[in-house]
């Protein structure tokens, strides 16, 4: 069965921003609180998880994440309000776009 796929993703000055993979990140690491499990949940290198991280910490307004150090109990990570609110967002924007897909099953038979 054919199907219209899409992807969308948030651009800053030309570069990906936001999109699926930050997106999922973000989502797991309010799932599990730690920056290093939620990478392995996805099967990214903390290295990875980590840069993007630093990247929406650096080009946004306000922090995403808050990276809180190890120590005896180990460290965490914590994502904001903000983060949270563009996360409802992004997948706001996401349904929204299936929907409208999902309208347009006449398109198909061209194809």
């Amino acid at each position: 069965m054919k199907k219209i796929r899409f992807k969308c993703w948030v651009e800053d000055e030309g570069e990906k921003f936001y999109g699926p993979g930050p997106n999922e990140l973000i989502r797991q690491i309010q799932k599990e609180g730690s920056l290093s499990k939620a990478a392995g949940q996805m099967k990214m290198s903390y290295k990875k998880a980590w840069d993007l991280v630093q990247r929406l910490n650096t080009n946004s307004d306000e922090p995403w994440v808050i990276m809180k150090k190890g120590g005896q109990h180990g460290g965490g990570a914590q994502v904001t309000p903000h983060a949270i609110k563009a996360m409802q967002e992004y997948e706001k924007l996401q349904e929204k776009m299936r929907n409208l897909l999902e309208q347009q099953e006449d398109l198909i038979k061209v194809f």
